[in-house]
């Protein structure tokens, strides 16, 4: 004789309930450089942000640091992963990148794994590179593009026309990206030639210019979605090259 237990129904489901995701201060600010003249000229780089820096060197600096605090967890301002950094002047320093890991304790390592590197030696190659990001997005994933020294390659060798017509191609292209992706795109170059300049801030809605003279500072904002342009003096401390992970959000703004 079989015997078996009574089975009651299961409960009828609860509706489900969508709820948003926690987002910490940190990660409302948009990802930061740790330093506090560029953070507090431009803010944050968030996903819908093509930002393009000029000046003296504080830019690469800043650059690199972008990429390596990418990496770091969402609770600490980061991307929870890795950059595609496309170098058009030869300007990625591997010693600054593995020095900024260890100061974020990262291993050095896994963080050169998640970094992606592409060098551009022509301006048709660094075209190219950012018309054929697609591919690298949907494999790696990268969270940040980065553009290093754009206008390097754009030397008195590329006739004017051509050179016109390759910044509108690859200005096109970055918009491309910016819609699809949703990523921060960082853009770096020591100079801005006019017109070409011109042509290449269509695409950007964050445009700023920080030169050092000694211990002074010279931040100039041209373009940015909330904040008005402007010039601003200041102390070019060493203060101002923080790479301490963990800030208050009131040191990141400087």
């Amino acid at each position: 004789m079989q015997t078996s237990s009574l089975q009651l129904p299961p409960p009828p489901k609860e509706p489900r309930q969508d709820h948003p995701a926690f987002v910490t201060a940190r990660s409302l600010l948009g990802l930061t450089s740790g330093i506090s003249l560029m953070d507090s000229l431009i803010g944050g780089l968030k996903p819908d942000t093509v930002a393009f820096i000029t000046g003296s060197g504080i830019r690469l600096q800043a650059a690199e640091r972008y990429c390596i605090r990418a990496q770091l967890s969402q609770a600490d301002g980061g991307l929870k992963d890795g950059a595609f950094f496309i170098d058009g002047g030869n300007s990625f320093d591997i010693y600054l990148f593995t020095e900024l890991a260890h100061r974020h304790h990262l291993a050095y390592n896994k963080a050169l794994e998640r970094q992606l590197l592409s060098r551009a030696f022509t301006i048709y190659e660094l075209r190219s590179l950012i018309e054929g990001s697609a591919a690298v997005f949907a494999t790696r994933k990268p969270k940040l593009l980065v553009v290093s020294e754009f206008f390097s390659l754009f030397n008195e060798d590329v006739e004017k026309g051509e050179a016109k017509r390759v910044v509108s191609d690859i200005a096109s292209s970055i918009s491309e990206v910016s819609e699809r992706e949703q990523v921060p795109i960082l853009i770096t170059s020591a100079n801005r030639p006019e017109p070409l300049v011109s042509i290449l801030e269509e695409c950007c809605n964050i445009s700023a210019e920080i030169t050092e003279d000694g211990r002074r500072a010279t931040s100039r904002l041209f373009k940015h979605p909330w904040k008005a342009p402007m010039e601003v003096l200041s102390e070019a401390t060493p203060t101002n090259y923080n790479q301490d992970t963990l800030q208050t959000e009131a040191r990141l703004l400087g």
